[in-house]
């Protein structure tokens, strides 16, 4: 198996230094300061990066839960359309897409 690590830069490691980096420029635009670097910066980068492992986890968890209820049989397919519009529906009457 051979692990590429550009992805692994790219896909879980740079989205939480962009995150910081906005956030940053934020905080210099509304009160023209910047923080110096120290631990907290290093806590909000560690758990802004535990956030990203989770989501990419939990996408590919949800991936895969999907594709095996789509290898089964008609029965499931069904079922699972039924949920995912019944779930849509839900969310368009609370008013939330």
């Amino acid at each position: 198996m051979k692990v590429d690590f550009k992805k692994i830069f790219i896909k879980y490691f740079l989205p939480p230094f962009i995150f910081i980096g906005i956030l940053t420029l934020k905080t210099y635009l509304e009160i023209d300061y910047i923080a110096p670097f120290d631990s907290d910066h290093v806590i909000i980068y560690l758990a802004f990066l535990m956030g990203t492992w989770m989501f990419w986890a939990l996408l590919d968890y949800f991936q895969h839960v999907t594709g095996i209820l789509m290898a089964e049989t008609w029965v499931s397919r069904i079922i699972f359309i039924i949920v995912a519009l019944a779930l849509f529906y839900i969310y368009r009457i609370n008013g939330r897409i």
